[in-house]
């Protein structure tokens, strides 16, 4: 049904919703009448009266009886006069005299509309009536009304329903599209095809309309294009000069931001480069510097506006070296590395890391070289290596140190012995002489003609000096718990140049007092937690070097006028920790003895002069008592430097001593 429906046009629509609501309104109006027709208020009323005349109560009752009787249980009409005839036909009493007399006389056909008849088992009453008809047939006229009005509602709902979706509906959502189609003016747009009727060809026209009108829109912009492009040519024909100039000026315009930004984007990747830790330098297939960054003008002192588009010989010479392996990632594709390279530039020396990437663009051939400056990493290294050292050798000192002793005490012991037995002022020695026949001056007078106590001396000064070495070893060794605290370390370093100055001497070889030492320090510099005698003990040590190699070096510059000895001292912090720097103008080390400096029993000095444990004992005495850090710098003919760092917090457990 529904879809004989949406198959039918909208005036068969509209027909049919009609007809159908025609038709029902006329088969409700039809039964209603019939249903009114078939209705006789007075007889139906009165027929309910038929039973009373049944009752046993009631058969003694007479004409005006009756009438007060009857018209008691009923409201539909109101009987007016009544007239009873026995089972004969013969009237018996009446209320009223215009009644006939006997049955027989009354034509039943004939009776008047207000007339009726109630047959009774023993008798027969003759009434006549005036009936409400009024009143009923309104009652039941307003109910079928009603009736009729709400179906009618009902049915007009229903029909308006159906109007609705067939048809109006169809027609909004239309009108929506061209609403939209007018606000936006998006001939793109289509409108919506409900059902196969006249609106839904109306929609399809529509549609087929809007077709033909983008169309004509496009034609339209391209006749619109065409013209413009018309016109522009005609003004390019008419003002070509003037055209051509101000073309050129944009172009020129156009040309600058690209510039400008190409500039600004080749600034940006500057910019990154420039800010890695790492040198970096950039070469093309003939070995020509393409890209050079901040860190390898700090590493090789070298602006990049030198050694930009120069070769790679001239602007980093010391690559010239690794040609071999520039070349090899050049050609096949790999990456070279170098480690640990020696590298001095204005004076000061560097340790660095070579890495070659080749370049993979298909356009453009070449190698990006990265330098990095490990001299930092390298030293710390190093002295983790020194540190494992100083850890193995520490059982091999103790053990040599008491296994020395003994012997050595023994020595010491029987030259003191020897002396003792030799002085003259001993009484035992008077009389052993005595009994011999002789005098302790002429045995004291030959010992010493023959020499015999410089060597005992030379004996003894032997035992004191093997004594001092077993000594450094044990306290290289010793591991007995000291306690750190905070302590000033400026304080420390005062003393400690108080005791070089009083303690060292011609005597030793150097003069302490004619080197000309500087102090430059951090006065806001916090205490540090530490142990103040064997600081005192590793800046004694590092004083004593310093100057004995100054004494030396002062030797080689006798003609040389400008120079003097100097020790500078500084102090400074370094995020967490404190810098004691001890820095000389002497004559330097070179890398292979830099590398062993702190190993024990090295030295450089002549067989009498040193014991090689000084450094090796400072050494152990900051990084194992002080969990700090020491490490040396120098170069031949750049002098010495020494670095102590001493953290400003203490340990969390007590350092061994």
């Amino acid at each position: 049904m529904r879809e004989f429906f949406r198959q039918l046009k909208v005036r068969q629509k509209v027909f049919m919703l009609l007809a159908i609501a025609m038709v029902g309104i006329s088969l409700l109006n039809v039964g209603s009448n019939f249903w009114l027709a078939t209705q006789n208020p007075i007889q139906q009323h009165l027929s309910v009266l038929t039973p009373l005349l049944h009752g046993s109560e009631t058969k003694d009752f007479n004409s005006e009886n009756w009438k007060r009787f009857l018209n008691q249980g009923q409201s539909a009409f109101t009987i007016t006069d009544i007239a009873i005839y026995n089972v004969n036909g013969k009237r018996q009493n009446s209320t009223n005299d215009d009644f006939p007399l006997h049955l027989s006389q009354i034509h039943l056909t004939r009776l008047d509309h207000d007339t009726v008849l109630l047959p009774g088992p023993k008798f027969t009453l003759m009434a006549k009536v005036t009936a409400h008809v009024t009143e009923i047939f309104l009652l039941e006229v307003v109910i079928i009304s009603l009736i009729i009005l709400i179906s009618g509602f009902l049915l007009i709902y229903v029909i308006l329903y159906f109007i609705n979706r067939l048809i109006i509906r169809p027609i909004f959502s239309l009108t929506d599209t061209t609403n939209e189609i007018a606000m936006e003016q998006n001939y793109g747009l289509r409108a919506r095809r409900f059902y196969p009727d006249e609106i839904g060809t109306l929609a399809e026209n529509f549609n087929f309309m809007l077709n033909r009108i983008e169309q004509d829109d496009m034609m339209l912009r391209q006749e619109k294009e065409k013209a413009e492009q018309a016109r522009q040519r005609a003004l390019e024909l008419s003002k070509k000069m003037h055209d051509t100039n101000a073309r050129l000026g944009f172009e020129v315009k156009v040309r600058a931001r690209v510039e400008h930004k190409l500039t600004d984007f080749q600034h940006y990747l500057n910019n990154i480069i420039d800010s890695m830790p790492s040198a970096i330098i950039a070469i093309d297939h003939e070995l020509k510097v393409t890209q050079w960054n901040k860190g390898a003008s700090q590493i090789t002192h070298i602006k990049r506006d030198d050694a930009i588009y120069q070769p790679l010989e001239e602007s980093c010479g010391f690559l010239f070296t690794y040609l071999t392996l520039i070349t090899d990632s050049l050609e096949k594709k790999v990456v070279n590395k170098v480690e640990r390279i020696a590298f001095s530039a204005n004076g000061q020396n560097s340790i660095l890391d070579l890495t070659i990437y080749p370049l993979d663009d298909t356009t453009h051939s070449g190698a990006v070289i990265r330098i990095d400056e490990v001299t930092q990493r390298t030293q710390m290294e190093d002295m983790m290596v020194q540190s494992e050292k100083m850890m193995s050798l520490g059982g091999l000192a103790a053990g040599m140190a008491h296994e020395i002793n003994n012997p050595l005490g023994a020595i010491v012991q029987t030259v003191q012995n020897i002396k003792r037995r030799l002085n003259p002022a001993i009484a035992k020695n008077i009389s052993s002489a005595e009994q011999i026949g002789d005098s302790m001056e002429n045995i004291c007078a030959y010992i010493e003609l023959r020499g015999i106590f410089a060597f005992l001396d030379n004996i003894s000064q032997a035992g004191e000096r093997a004594s001092t070495i077993v000594n450094n070893m044990l306290q290289f060794s010793r591991q007995s718990p000291k306690k750190l605290q905070k302590q000033n370390l400026h304080h420390i370093i005062d003393r400690s140049i108080s005791i070089a100055k009083n303690e060292y001497s011609l005597s030793k070889g150097y003069d302490f007092k004619a080197i000309d030492l500087i102090k430059d320090f951090d006065l806001t510099l916090d205490d540090v937690p530490c142990i103040p005698s064997e600081i005192e003990q590793v800046i004694l040590n590092l004083l004593k070097n310093a100057a004995q190699a100054l004494q030396e070096y002062k030797q080689t510059k006798e003609f040389d006028l400008d120079w003097y000895s100097q020790i500078q001292i500084s102090t400074r912090r370094n995020n967490q920790m404190a810098e004691l720097i001890i820095e000389d103008n002497g004559p330097g080390m070179d890398e292979e003895t830099t590398r062993h400096i702190f190993e024990p029993f090295f030295t450089t000095k002549e067989v009498g002069m040193g014991t090689g444990l000084g450094l090796s004992v400072s050494f152990f005495i900051i990084t194992n008592h002080h969990q700090g850090q020491m490490r040396v710098q120098s170069s031949i003919g750049s002098g010495t430097r020494f670095t102590i760092m001493l953290p400003f917090t203490a340990p969390s457990q007590e350092a061994p001593s």
